[in-house]
């Protein structure tokens, strides 16, 4: 006969795990959930992977337990957690009754009792138990059929106990650490212990004498020669305590409570209950997941004229999903919704593509989901991008919650409309379609509430078509150049490991954590004040080393190491096997993830690429220009401090930006009371560090850092800094009021961004958000003049440099051209023109225009 598995998760112990292992994450109205995020992962990944017969959780009561009754002290010292933690017990209560899980408590108990009496009375009926938890003290519980799935580090590391594997770990049998952990406490718990009774010495003691009733018998006729007087004198000494202790850390087996073992038996989930809750707490991996059909509701509902709801003319249009090659469509379906109906085009070929193609040219409005996507799904030819204006309910979605990267179909219909629908398939996608006229009639009332509806509509779409045309043309790359950069990489690396080496006294694995700490701490002696600490042992993190960076010539060496590996993994060895066939490499812009407005680009991220080492150039000189023509380069110079000038209404940033001085010397000469001409090196380095780091949150322990200066220089740097701009001051201050007061912060062209975890009650989460507040106001402006200087910049070259030039990337604050030789002169003047003319502030933006045959020498 098959034995049935009975799985038991401790409940609080994983929530704690999920709490300080993942990040934290909020919903668009601000509620604090990774907890309940993480909790929910592991319970779906425990139902997937092991497929128990049998589940259940078990859960602490708030109050006390008969511990606390007999021992006021016990657990005294425990800090209390924020009450965001146990604001989601709730929630992840309600998303285990969807799963058919039951949740089990009892009054006056711990859920390690409740889990001892659950595997103890499935050990009569026949069970293999496992128990999930990040708490070790239930090691006590393994026997022959059960066991502990350990987690071993965060949420994604776990390890099974059984009696042999406890046995390896301790040297001792499970049914012993429980006197194990009464002779060496436990300060966690304030569990007192013996004193001076610690691992060792408890693992020795109960080798001898099996457990603490037979030492104690042993103590009492004398038969402990092999003990010291002074170790036999303590545990005389502290019988009471021992006792105690015993008490405290033995888990209970036999509460008396109510628990069928028929309720933990696994059915079918409640889908639509679970679809429902993670929608709401914007739980995307986990809705994915789900595999049931469409909400009958929905389903009813959907064909209905009333949902579909566009005005004549107008074309809705979804597609199920494109092929990650940008230049090889393969759907699974299109929906085009018209009026009254939905037509579907299951699998198309490329002459349905051009049929569906010459609907949208002839439409004169379109709605539809990532606009961007539906282009490279239907194969689109960039000088084929349908002229009717866009309706991109993606788009719509990022604008009203920039600060969640939820803007799946599913999940904006549901925010919207307050309806269910599964993911985007062969089977939904009628119905999705159907909803693109009351979806973007609901999201259009929204846009305009919040004030949005033209930043919409004049940057975000037009935007759209314009990454579609980069992300088309593509950047050429030599690789034959890279072949050879990365042969030059590998003999850089060899001689910065042979020098790590010599240094070290010994070889070892650079790349290991664990292994670089020994070297570093253990065998070179390199203080360790200061340096935090992993779970295992003192980081050797990027921000920890520069920490002691003059300490060992060792370590800076690791610095360079670092970077040159990485540089060349990330870049030099896989920017080849990214070519297209037309030698060119295709990045991907996203323009619905930052939460500032800011693109960013992804496969490969060609924004992250160094500009300012040498080895960074090497990189970029990698991207070359076709002959024939040349590359250039219009970057807008020193942006963010000339919008940060603006915001602040600071009198001595605008007077230096008018004057054209340069701003960093400027501010160094204030700040040391010295003429402009008399400012060194450093002090303009100090003065730029200070610029560039002030507004975002930088304080004198990363200035003394970045500027090279002691802690004291640092703290006086700022204080005077301040003295000078206290518009600055007054601006950051004035912006953590407003977030608070209003719930967002904006942009000067009235970008939002809703900023809820101000409200959180959690520091981490509030100092985040501070530094979020008074960024986002000044980076997102940025990203409003940069969209706005594609738009125009692309709108010139369509109508007088078509078959000239054409925009290949978007970097930060520079916009990268590839233009034919002979129009250069021209297209550098006019380019500089339309970039600096895209806003009129009281200060000007300064574009500056460089050219070159690679990315790598104009700059």
């Amino acid at each position: 006969m098959k034995r049935r598995t009975l799985y038991i998760l401790d409940g609080n112990s994983l929530l704690h795990r999920a709490w300080h292992a993942l990040p934290p994450l909020t919903t668009r109205d601000g509620r604090v959930v990774h907890a309940a995020y993480g909790f929910t992962m592991v319970v779906d990944k425990i139902l997937r992977d092991y497929k128990p017969d049998y589940f259940a959780v078990a859960w602490d009561l708030p109050g006390k337990t008969f511990r606390h009754e007999a021992v006021a002290t016990y657990k005294a010292t425990r800090v209390k957690q924020p009450q965001e933690l146990y604001d989601q017990i709730p929630l992840c209560k309600e998303i285990l009754t969807a799963y058919g899980i039951p949740s089990i408590e009892a009054p006056g108990y711990e859920a390690d009792d409740v889990i001892g009496t659950v595997s103890r009375r499935d050990e009569r009926e026949n069970f293999d138990t496992r128990i999930v938890t990040g708490d070790l003290d239930t090691l006590q519980l393994v026997d022959h059929n059960t066991h502990v799935l350990f987690f071993v580090k965060g949420l994604s590391e776990t390890k099974t106990y059984d009696a042999k594997a406890v046995r390896e770990r301790y040297t001792l049998d499970p049914d012993q650490l429980i006197d194990y952990k009464a002779m060496r406490g436990d300060v966690s718990d304030n569990v007192k212990g013996i004193p001076g009774v610690g691992e060792k010495t408890a693992t020795e003691i109960l080798k001898k004498f099996h457990s603490l009733d037979k030492l104690y018998t042993a103590l009492r006729t004398g038969k402990t020669k092999d003990l010291s007087a002074s170790l036999v004198e303590k545990l005389r000494k502290h019988e009471s305590d021992a006792k105690e202790s015993k008490m405290l850390v033995t888990i209970i087996r036999d509460v008396p409570m109510t628990f069928d073992i028929a309720e933990a038996k696994i059915s079918a989930p409640d889908t639509e209950t679970l679809r429902r809750l993670f929608e709401g707490l914007e739980f995307r991996t986990l809705l994915r997941r789900l595999e049931s059909p469409a909400s009958p509701r929905l389903q009813e509902t959907a064909p209905h004229k009333k949902s579909v709801s566009l005005p004549k003319g107008a074309v809705g249009i979804l597609v199920t999903r494109q092929s990650p090659d940008l230049f090889g469509s393969t759907l699974g379906a299109v929906a085009i919704a018209e009026e009254d109906h939905v037509e579907i085009f299951e699998t198309p070929d490329k002459k349905t593509c051009e049929k569906i193609l010459a609907r949208l040219q002839k439409a004169y409005r379109i709605v539809t989901h990532d606009y961007k996507a539906l282009l490279h799904a239907l194969d689109v030819s960039p000088e084929e991008v349908p002229k009717a204006p866009v309706f991109d309910t993606m788009l719509a979605s990022y604008l009203l919650h920039s600060g969640t990267r939820a803007h799946d179909f599913p999940l904006v219909v549901s925010d919207a409309l307050r309806q269910s629908i599964p993911e985007l398939s062969p089977k939904s996608v009628k119905t999705g379609a159907s909803l693109l006229g009351a979806l973007a009639s609901v999201l259009t009332e929204r846009l305009k509430k919040d004030r949005l509806l033209s930043l919409f509509e004049q940057i975000e779409v037009p935007t759209a078509a314009i990454l579609y045309r980069m992300e088309c043309a593509g950047i050429l790359v030599d690789k034959d150049f890279l072949q050879e950069l990365g042969r030059t990489f590998a003999k850089e690396i060899a001689r910065l490991t042979a020098r790590i080496y010599k240094e070290a006294g010994e070889e070892f694995n650079i790349n290991s954590p664990s292994q670089l700490a020994q070297v570093l701490f253990e065998r070179l002696h390199i203080a360790t004040k200061g340096i935090k600490k992993t779970k295992t042992t003192l980081s050797t993190a990027a921000d920890q080393l520069e920490k002691i960076e003059d300490a060992h010539p060792i370590v800076p060496l690791i610095g360079e190491y670092r970077e040159l590996a990485k540089l060349k993994s990330t870049y030099v060895d896989a920017l080849p096997e990214l070519v297209g066939k037309d030698g060119r490499i295709h990045t991907t812009f996203n323009q619905a993830v930052a939460a500032t407005g800011r693109l960013s680009s992804s496969e490969p991220n060609l924004q992250n690429i160094p500009i300012r080492t040498e080895i960074g150039r090497q990189i970029r000189r990698a991207f070359v220009a076709p002959r024939g023509r040349v590359f250039v380069s219009a970057d807008y110079s020193q942006i963010e401090l000339r919008i940060a000038a603006i915001m602040a209404k600071d009198k001595p940033f605008l007077e230096a930006f008018k004057s054209g001085a340069d701003v960093h010397t400027h501010t160094a000469a204030q700040m040391f009371g010295i003429p402009d001409g008399e400012v060194t090196k450093d002090q303009r380095r100090a003065a730029k560090a200070i610029n560039f780091g002030i507004l975002y949150g930088m304080g004198p322990r990363a200035l003394s850092r970045n500027a090279g200066v002691s802690f004291e220089e640092a703290r006086n740097y700022i204080a005077r800094y301040f003295e000078i701009h206290h518009a600055i001051a007054d601006y950051i201050a004035e912006t953590k009021i407003k977030v608070r007061t209003d719930g967002y912060v904006e942009t000067l062209s009235g970008r939002r961004r809703y900023i809820p975890e101000i409200s959180s009650g959690v520091p981490q989460l509030v100092a985040a958000a501070e530094r979020m507040a008074v960024n986002m106001p000044i980076q997102g402006t940025e990203a409003d003049i940069l969209k706005e200087a594609m738009i125009t910049a692309e709108a010139y070259i369509q109508e007088h440099m078509k078959e000239k030039a054409r925009m290949l990337l978007q970097v930060h604050d520079e916009l990268l051209f590839e233009v034919i030789d002979g129009a250069t002169e021209e297209f550098s003047k006019k380019i500089k023109k339309i970039m600096e003319g895209v806003v009129s502030y009281e200060i000007p933006m300064v574009v500056e225009v460089h050219t070159g045959k690679n990315w790598g020498e104009i700059k």
